[in-house]
């Protein structure tokens, strides 16, 4: 298993440094001993120039893991793609399919991974690892695959469908999270957990036969949810031997701020450039 980690976040809305670029996507780069994964790559090419910004040394990524299909996770995979040819490409299959989001009183966005990655994924089959279940990339080191939905109050995450006319919902089953046993406990990094937070800790910890979570980090998809939900959430977190939370992107303000409350400096939110090792 790993014996050191370092989380850096590539872009997100929010930044530590005037000269790092900000945009509604998320982006991380995940060092595991001598081991460097690229988990999503935001909206644009932003992370991309982030990383060599801040001196990461993403030349040395040789896995990128999409934790599913939006475009704010996936539309700045190209220049990563370009750049690193023999670089492992892990994502469920649903990833590439077409995703909408639909909110009343709104015209219909497209939230597809754009033509472009998508091609540029295609050019490179032999490369691409399909996580339609749970997958050990090593020792200490996996995805969940799709997430079983057992927390009912956590199953709708927005008004996603893979039509215009909104038919056919999206379950979002592409929804995957990155796992890393480390000796002290599980660091757990979330795309948007479309899934659920507590549906997502709850797979891991059957996968992985552990309970003590040293960092939850990523989004957790809360910026619509109602206090109601927000509430028992962050509780759960709270009592469930999770020692530290680091929200983003979809996590919202009102859960953020609680998230802050309730852990202290260990639930302080990330900014772009931001590192967290352990």
């Amino acid at each position: 298993m790993p014996s050191h980690v370092r989380i850096t976040l590539l872009v997100d809305h929010t930044s530590s440094r005037p000269d790092l670029e900000t945009e509604h996507g998320l982006s991380f780069l995940v060092e595991a001993d001598d081991e460097v994964l690229l988990f999503d790559a935001g909206a644009s090419e932003a992370a991309f120039r982030n990383a060599e910004r801040l001196g990461t040394p993403w030349r040395r990524i040789t896995r990128i893991i999409l934790s599913h299909g939006h475009c704010d996770h996936t539309g700045g995979l190209g220049p990563f793609l370009r750049a690193l040819p023999e670089a492992r490409v892990y994502l469920h299959p649903r990833t590439m399919s077409p995703k909408y989001s639909l909110h009343p009183n709104q015209p219909p966005r497209l939230l597809s991974m754009p033509d472009e990655v998508q091609g540029l994924l295609q050019s490179r089959m032999a490369l691409l690892h399909w996580s339609t279940a749970p997958m050990r990339l090593g020792d200490g080191l996996g995805l969940t695959g799709p997430i079983p939905r057992h927390h009912p109050e956590e199953a709708a995450s927005g008004p996603f469908h893979l039509d215009l006319e909104g038919r056919d919902p999206d379950p979002l089953e592409d929804d995957q999270a990155l796992w890393l046993a480390l000796p002290q406990g599980l660091v757990v990094l979330l795309g948007c957990a479309h899934a659920g937070v507590i549906n997502t800790l709850d797979h891991i910890r059957a996968i992985t036969k552990r309970d003590a979570v040293l960092a939850v980090v990523g989004g957790l998809h809360l910026a619509s949810a109602s206090d109601a939900r927000i509430r028992p959430t962050v509780q759960t977190l709270w009592g469930t031997a999770v020692k530290q939370v680091a929200p983003v992107h979809c996590t919202g303000l009102p859960a953020t701020a609680l998230l802050r409350e309730t852990f202290g400096d260990l639930g302080r939110p990330l900014r772009v450039g931001d590192s967290l090792a352990f």
